[in-house]
């Protein structure tokens, strides 16, 4: 099995997508509000129906964007408009909680990702870059809503692979 893509529901799509746009390098392919068309179509991403049964909410609609990286990996982000979108209190979205709490991201020079993503303004767990035994290195940072991404630098050869 093959990871495809994570969905992020975020409060503020625009400021998500300069996150993964001009700090994780992650190229913007789909920017589009959903519903975007009639019943299943080659260019609609979203009909209506579909949109509601997925929501649970009659009248549905989100903002939507699709990033990718350049190895492949997809970001799906979603600012919901119907139903309003209501932030998650950050304590719910860390440690000690059920749910995804951690995307995982590999990068090849974690000490420079690292002062990157410091120099854009967003927290760090800690004040540095940390080690995992003898695997790895790695950091974690919170996004504009307190959403929990790892970065990751193997140290030489992943042994799982």
């Amino acid at each position: 099995m093959r990871f495809h893509h994570m969905a992020i529901f975020v409060s503020d799509l625009n400021a998500a997508i300069r996150l993964w746009r001009d700090v994780m390098d992650f190229k913007l392919i789909v920017e589009k509000t959903i519903p975007d068309g009639p019943a299943p179509a080659p260019d609609v991403y979203m009909y209506p129906a579909l949109l509601d049964d997925i929501f649970k909410v009659k009248g549905a609609r989100s903002k939507m964007a699709l990033l990718a990286s350049a190895e492949g990996a997809l970001i799906e982000l979603q600012e919901c408009e119907v139903p309003a979108i209501e932030k998650t209190p950050p304590e719910k979205l860390r440690y000690g909680h059920t749910g995804f709490h951690e995307l995982g991201l590999v990068v090849d020079d974690i000490d420079a990702f690292f002062e990157k993503v410091r120099a854009a303004g967003y927290e760090t767990q800690t004040e540095y870059v940390w080690t995992c035994a003898d695997i790895g290195r790695s950091f974690l940072f919170y996004d504009d809503d307190g959403n929990m991404i790892q970065i990751w630098e193997h140290a030489g050869e992943a042994r799982w692979q």
